[in-house]
């Protein structure tokens, strides 16, 4: 198979920042370099383009020309009749979309492109295609090989790839995405197929939030359904309506917002009244915990008092009603066209925000 990567990965960052030799381990090179090399190990034939290539250190570029790695600065020419196109890009300016735009014409047929963790999928399918005519490149599949840990450490014994579920048009055919599960196991690595609007919440840093979240909402279920005896449906309602509240105010209040917002000692009072079973609700006891012990978390990140104090108030929003209840409103509305392109341009903005 035919790969190109784009993006070295910046070693400073890795080594000096994050300082992952000493944290996680491994060896540099890390990040899309290490994927690179990677591929080639299994077999593949791979070019990296970066345009700053001549300014890498010349011990993590001699590795991977040892293991026949193409190295260059021109993205079209490690374009050329690729079957995988590998974005390890900065966000950061569409940088990442201006890249796709520019290799698109020159990749080989029914070639696959794949995010990883710098851009979520559909943001740069969606971008792409508002900038380009695809009638001629139709063939072209969007995907992730998204590594959901730092190329070269240990904890890098996966991929995630990006699947149609959930979306109403295909960004990815069967067999490319075959295609990107053969190149990950290849390496060695476990290929996990993911629906790609859940690519950014399971494989980015936030997978804290969203693992913790997952678990609540299955330890709710499990003491509704034992001990407070409520239906199905309200127990999903409050579920989505209690975690779209909070995720509404983070996106348009920040955290300072949150703190404002809520009052931790009403959080303890309430919480404390749904308190049954402490074999079961783990995370809700784990909870109360760290409510009652909130000092720990202002030695951290500072006075809970003094960040609420820095929020600014911003035009009113309704936070209560889970998103897709609006979405379905606003096709009965408007229509499923306009509604989804409303979705995709704010998902677009939302990104381009973070990205800043």
């Amino acid at each position: 198979m035919k790969v190109a990567v784009y993006g070295f990965g910046n070693q400073t960052y890795y080594r000096e920042i994050l300082k992952v030799p000493e944290t996680l381990g491994g060896e540099p090179p890390y990040g899309g370099s290490r994927m690179a090399l990677e591929f080639a190990q299994a077999g593949h034939e791979v070019s990296l383009a970066d345009p700053r290539i001549e300014t890498i250190d010349s011990s993590f570029k001699q590795k991977l020309i040892d293991a026949g790695i193409k190295l260059t600065g021109d993205d079209v020419e490690a374009a050329k009749d690729a079957d995988v196109a590998v974005l390890f890009t900065p966000f950061r300016s569409g940088l990442t979309v201006k890249i796709a735009e520019k290799i698109i014409p020159y990749l080989g047929k029914d070639a696959v492109i794949a995010t990883t963790c710098t851009m979520p999928v559909l943001v740069l399918e969606t971008s792409v295609k508002n900038i380009l005519f695809m009638e001629d490149r139709e063939d072209i599949g969007f995907s992730t090989l998204h590594p959901a840990a730092i190329p070269g450490t240990p904890q890098h014994t996966h991929y995630f790839i990006a699947t149609n579920e959930l979306l109403e048009e295909q960004i990815v055919k069967p067999e490319q995405i075959e295609k990107l599960k053969k190149l990950a196991e290849d390496t060695g690595k476990e290929a996990y197929l993911i629906p790609a609007e859940l690519i950014s919440p399971v494989g980015d840093m936030g997978v804290v939030a969203t693992a913790s979240a997952a678990v609540s909402a299955l330890e709710y279920y499990a003491i509704s359904k034992s001990v407070l005896k409520t239906t199905k449906a309200m127990t999903e309602f409050q579920l989505a309506q209690a975690f779209q509240a909070v995720s509404s105010i983070i996106a348009k209040y920040g955290i300072e917002g949150l703190v404002k917002f809520l009052s931790t000692g009403a959080l303890k009072k309430s919480l404390k009244s749904m308190l049954f079973d402490k074999k079961v609700q783990k995370v809700s006891f784990a909870a109360m915990d760290f409510l009652e012990n909130i000092s720990d978390v202002e030695a951290v990140i500072g006075s809970l008092d003094g960040m609420a104090s820095c929020f600014e108030p911003k035009e009113k929003t309704f936070l209560s009603a889970p998103s897709p209840m609006l979405i379905s409103y606003m096709e009965e509305l408007a229509g499923k066209d306009v509604t989804r392109g409303i979705v995709r341009e704010a998902l677009k903005k939302l990104y381009q925000g973070e990205g800043k």
